[in-house]
């Protein structure tokens, strides 16, 4: 089963680089209001599939029919697709920077001019370790 937990109106994925080379992924809304909701909902969603389970999870990027690639967190029993609409600059640029094992699912929203960081301006992101 594929949940999917893209957003209307959020075709664009930004990345960033935080503290040690840590990559922050997710979706550049308009609003801080429409960020926070949805990644209370990504929270969510990837909660439910990992919380009690004593399986492990995977995290991977798959390609799609327009070139462009998805990031699916596959669970015990379930499928999320969080983010839809990479592109294969950005999908070159995590795996470059994957070397801690470990990524944050954020959201990004405009604020005078400046792009922010959910994970970075109210602690707000789901950090997910990914073993070899």
């Amino acid at each position: 089963m594929v949940e999917d937990q893209q957003e209307p109106g959020t075709r664009e994925i930004t990345m960033t680089l935080l503290g040690e080379d840590i990559p922050a992924i997710g979706p550049r809304l308009k609003t801080r209001n429409e960020a926070v909701s949805v990644v209370k909902r990504h929270l969510s969603a990837i909660e439910g599939l990992v919380k009690g389970s004593d399986r492990p999870y995977k995290a991977m990027f798959l390609r799609q029919p327009d070139g462009r690639y998805v990031l699916l967190i596959k669970g015990s029993g379930k499928t999320l697709e969080i983010l839809r609409g990479l592109d294969e600059l950005t999908v070159k640029r995590f795996q470059r920077s994957f070397k801690n094992r470990f990524f944050i699912i954020t959201g990004f929203f405009e604020e005078e001019g400046r792009l922010e960081c959910l994970a970075l301006t109210e602690g707000m992101g789901a950090v997910l370790y990914v073993p070899r």
